[in-house]
């Protein structure tokens, strides 16, 4: 598609110019603004000193802002850097070093971070730190700059090919992966998206719940952008249920994107509370980032009658892959679906051979909307994700059955999903290793009726040491983010392995799973 993502939102104002296109607890923002607010975005930051290709490092909890400045920097040719803001300082560091960016953008609730990222983090002048309140001496404030700015478009020629953004992904090695994505394959995935997941038009009105680094927000924000439609911005706090349906019931909300954990939560609440609330409004569900559990899938189907729910399977690097419809959710319990609009699919074996149905291969995708386009300063990872003639993996391993509806069978070296949240076990690993009293430790993904899984560690001490549980997650506290420290300890004699030394974590985790729906 030749086309970028400043163009896609000129041409959305022509049409819908004072509609509503984000709305959250505190702002309302028109289309027609939303134009204007992002060419200052991209005129203040070039007044900055920032070029085409240079990075901006945003660091923000959810805000009408985030929207604006992703716009912003696409009209102005700067790839923008998001960050998860659950990570700790050091997680940070580790990802503006990487990506080395000319700016940060960061909200109040980050602007302590600021001495240590100035001592380490050379790229970033103090005058190029733009904060949303109260700037430290030396730095600026967002809002000051755009009032400076020009409201009209950026001078800067950007091309569909030229990068977006780049994606840090959680990687197997500890360290994030950092998937450069461009203008023109994200416009391809939003044609599929918003085909895809109940033909999503100008007259929805989409619930955005999921964190704006993320890449699930990012696609939904701007595909209803795309399309003309409305987007409520779901503040950064944490995940309440009711106030979710409060929200649908409040601003006439037809879809919202969830991920399963949150639906075991709504399912938490009393009946009584849940019938309080005219969700009639709703026409959309899309699940993403797990598998929904089969109980869970009959009470949503049940409690949201006659809205169709979808879920997706895919990645930031991928896009949507496959996708189970409405129709299929009880008829494929487990599937994550077919093949959505556009993408081909192969299972492969060890030799690089096409495995026969039913048995179990690595998952390979091409076609309209695949994302990565490379991994930012990693040619190792991207020679192992694109393979010849553009198939890409991300390593999980499926099956698929006579109709073409494909099953994972195992997730990525072990990954964790708690919550929706991706937890690599060697990033644990390497954090609890570092104790002076472990030998060992096996990192695994334990069955948990809210977060679907959750971390459990178990640990062989050195001889005549020993370490409490308590002991061990204050270690992890300052180097792990909060949803990575490991909810349970095991403290055991040994650990199982292969005759070359290799931990096991297959037999580590099996027995955590008897009669437990993975």
């Amino acid at each position: 598609m030749q086309y970028t993502l400043g163009e896609m939102l000129n041409s959305s104002v022509e049409k819908y110019g004072s509609k509503t296109a984000l709305v959250d607890e505190n702002n309302s923002v028109s289309y027609q603004e939303l134009k204007q607010r992002s060419n200052k975005v991209a005129n203040a930051l070039i007044g900055k000193g920032l070029k085409k290709g240079d990075r901006c490092a945003i660091l923000l909890l959810n805000c009408c802002e985030y929207v604006e400045i992703y716009f912003g920097l696409a009209k102005a040719g700067i790839i923008a850097v998001p960050i998860n803001f659950r990570f700790t300082p050091t997680e940070i560091l580790y990802v503006l070093n990487n990506s080395e960016p000319n700016a940060l953008i960061l909200g109040k609730e980050f602007n302590e971070y600021i001495p240590i990222l100035q001592e380490n983090v050379p790229s970033v002048p103090i005058d190029n730190y733009i904060c949303m309140e109260d700037p430290p001496e030396g730095a600026n404030l967002l809002e000051d700059l755009m009032a400076n700015a020009s409201v009209d478009q950026a001078n800067v020629e950007v091309n569909p090919d030229d990068p977006f953004f780049i994606a840090y992904t959680s990687g197997t090695t500890g360290f994030p992966k950092g998937a450069v994505v461009r203008h023109n394959s994200l416009l391809e995935h939003y044609v599929l998206l918003t085909r895809e997941f109940g033909n999503m038009n100008e007259d929805d009105t989409a619930l955005l719940i999921m964190p704006l680094f993320h890449s699930n927000s990012v696609w939904l924000a701007q595909a209803l952008i795309m399309i003309g439609g409305s987007i409520f911005i779901h503040p950064s706090k944490m995940f309440d249920p009711e106030y979710m349906l409060s929200i649908i019931a409040n601003y006439n909300i037809t879809g919202v994107s969830v991920v399963p954990t949150m639906l075991t939560m709504l399912f938490e609440l009393p009946e009584k509370t849940r019938q309080k609330y005219d969700i009639s409004s709703l026409r959309l569900i899309t699940s993403s980032s797990a598998p929904i559990l089969t109980k869970t899938k009959e009470q949503t189907i049940d409690y949201f009658k006659g809205v169709k729910v979808f879920e997706g399977y895919g990645s930031t690097e991928t896009g949507v892959v496959t996708v189970l419809k409405p129709d299929d959710q009880l008829r494929k319990v487990r599937s994550i679906g077919q093949a959505s609009l556009l993408k081909k699919i192969k299972l492969l074996d060890g030799k690089g051979e096409t495995v026969p149905q039913g048995d179990v291969g690595e998952l390979f995708v091409k076609g309209g909307g695949v994302l990565l386009d490379h991994y930012w300063r990693n040619p190792e990872g991207t020679e192992l994700a694109i393979r010849e003639e553009g198939w890409v993996t991300v390593g999980d391993m499926a099956k698929v059955d006579e109709e073409g509806y494909y099953y994972l069978v195992d997730r990525k070296n072990d990954m964790i999903i708690s919550g929706g949240e991706n937890i690599y076990p060697t990033e644990v690993e390497d954090v609890l290793a570092k104790h002076p009293a472990v030998l060992e430790v096996a990192v695994v993904g334990i069955p948990h009726p809210k977060w679907g899984e959750t971390v459990l560690a178990e640990i062989v001490t050195k001889e005549g040491q020993s370490c409490s549980t308590d002991e061990v997650k204050e270690f992890c506290s300052e180097k792990l983010a909060k949803y990575k420290i490991p909810r349970y300890y095991e403290f055991v004699e040994s650990l199982p392995k292969t005759l070359t030394g290799k931990i096991l974590r297959r037999e580590v985790r099996t027995k955590y799973w008897e009669d437990h729906e993975k």
